[in-house]
């Protein structure tokens, strides 16, 4: 039995490493600003605007769920270089923050690996071929 639960056991303090790791990733102090930010490209529906040509209307988003509906924030030029890197810092902890999802549930699986190795089954199953009153 120690052979078969030596290798889950690594593998748990494997994954319990990494954990740590995502831990103190997901620890940082930088400020953030929740959403997207991007250049929204878009015709406005006017017959004789240049828009219906190809040249389409350009403005900077910032893009977010809220209440469960996306909202559009205009940003204006003077503020994009400062929100940039805070959206973009939003982005990084939520990709930490689905793997640390991740990370929660590989640790549990080798958790009832583990268990189940160390696992007795009980009662102890009756053999087929004993027959009642022989013995």
């Amino acid at each position: 039995m120690s052979q078969s639960v030596s290798r889950p056991r690594q593998e748990l303090w494997r994954c319990y490493r990494a954990l740590a790791r995502t831990l103190r990733a997901l620890q940082r102090d930088a400020p953030m600003v929740q959403g997207s930010l991007y250049l929204l490209r878009r015709k406005c529906g006017k017959p004789t605007c240049r828009c219906t040509r190809g040249e389409l209307h350009s403005a900077w988003v910032l893009t977010r769920s809220e209440a469960g509906k996306h909202r559009l924030y205009t940003v204006p030029a003077d503020q994009r270089g400062r929100l940039r890197p805070l959206a973009h810092e939003y982005r990084r902890w939520q990709r930490t923050r689905a793997l640390l999802v991740k990370q929660f549930a590989r640790l549990l699986a080798f958790i009832d690996q583990l268990a189940d190795q160390r696992l007795q089954r009980w009662p102890p199953t009756k053999p087929e071929d004993h027959e009642p009153g022989t013995g």
